[in-house]
Formats: C-alpha cells, sequence, structure tokens
C-alpha cells in the first residue's frame, strides 16, 4: 500500500512537471499563493516540500535547456566577429575564409561539450553581434560596394553564420553516431561470444 502511494506521488510529481513546463521561467519564479493552492488542489498527494521541490526542478531544467540552445549559438556569434575583424584589419576574402573555418571548428566543439560558466560570460557575444553588422556594412562601403551589394552582403553574413551551422556540425555527429554504434555492435558481439558454449570470462 505504502508502495502504491509513493508512485502514485511520482506520478503527480510528474504530472505537475508537465503542466507547468510550458510556463516561462519568470511565471513560475512568481506564482502566487493562489495558484500554487491551485495547482496544490490538482496534485493533494504532493506534500508542500515536494510541491515546491517539484517547481524548483522544473525551473532548473528550463534553464539549463535555454542554456543548452543559447551555448549552441555562440559559434555564430563568435564567427560574425572574426569576420568584421579580420575584414577591418586584412580584406573581405581573408574575413569570409576566417569566419568559415572558425564556424566550422566552434560549431564541432560545442556540439558535444557544454560549460555553463563558459556560457554566461559567452553569452554576451550576441549584443556584440548586432553593432558588428553595422561595422562589416560600413567596411564594405569603405571597400566601394554598392548600397544593394552591402545589403546582401550584410544577409548572406547573417543567414551564412546561422544556418550553416548546423551543416558544419554534420562531420562531429557522424563520427559520434558511428562510434556509439561500435561500442553498441562490440558489446553485442562480446555478450553473444559469453553466450557460446565452452567461452569463459576473462578477468
Amino acid at each position: 500500500m505504502a508502495r502504491k502511494r509513493s508512485n502514485a506521488r511520482i506520478r503527480q510529481g510528474q504530472d505537475l512537471a508537465r503542466k507547468i513546463f510550458d510556463r516561462k521561467i519568470s511565471e513560475l519564479e512568481s506564482l502566487s499563493e493562489e495558484e500554487k493552492a491551485k495547482l496544490r488542489g490538482e496534485f493533494p498527494l504532493l506534500s508542500q516540500a515536494e510541491f515546491e521541490d517539484v517547481i524548483r526542478q522544473t525551473i532548473e531544467a528550463k534553464s539549463y535547456h535555454q542554456e543548452v540552445v543559447g551555448w549552441h549559438a555562440v559559434p555564430s556569434d563568435i564567427a560574425v566577429l572574426i569576420l568584421v575583424i579580420l575584414t577591418a584589419i586584412f580584406d573581405l576574402r581573408i574575413g569570409v575564409i576566417a569566419c568559415i573555418a572558425a564556424l566550422v571548428f566552434f560549431e564541432s566543439i560545442f556540439q558535444f561539450y557544454f560549460n555553463r560558466d563558459l556560457y554566461r560570460p559567452l553569452s554576451t557575444l550576441v549584443w556584440l553581434t548586432y553593432p558588428a553588422y553595422l561595422v562589416f556594412a560600413y567596411l564594405l562601403y569603405r571597400e566601394g560596394f554598392e548600397v544593394l551589394w552591402i545589403a546582401v552582403g550584410v544577409i548572406l553574413a547573417f543567414l551564412g553564420t546561422n544556418y550553416l551551422g548546423p551543416l558544419a556540425r554534420i562531420p562531429v555527429r557522424m563520427i559520434l553516431e558511428n562510434r556509439a554504434r561500435g561500442i553498441q555492435e562490440a558489446a553485442k558481439i562480446r555478450a553473444e561470444r559469453e553466450k557460446e558454449p565452452g567461452t569463459t570470462k576473462k578477468d
């Protein structure tokens, strides 16, 4: 009986998390006592501590998810800044080549590595990309490009850094998937060999 009640409480905790997950973090952090009482009425098996813990864990999960999404946008921000800086120092050709190389390199790294402490300062780079596009437009103007081609260049820089990123992740994703598949197949072969008659485990 106690186990059934415990399982029912767990299910109610999961249902509560699903119910509130679509809300904004700011809404979850500022739930009124009236809203909490209403939710607790829908999930009566949860104690006050369990109810508050579900809300806290949901906020943490949403925050983590948002940080992961933002982390994957950092390579495009870095690529834009490299494009503008190297175009200003050298020329457009070197800026474009370095931008593409940086995008591929950082997308490959950021795909399988995540650091929350590192993300916080890097997330501020997004605020530098907006003026960077204006600087890039000025650099193109200084190079003698017409207004139409300046607009095309800025649009291509934006689309390129934001939409070529997923393509840059493909090689690393394929490597990781093939590695995982190889590990699974090796484990399967090892398990089949251990089942064969006369096969003994080696320490």
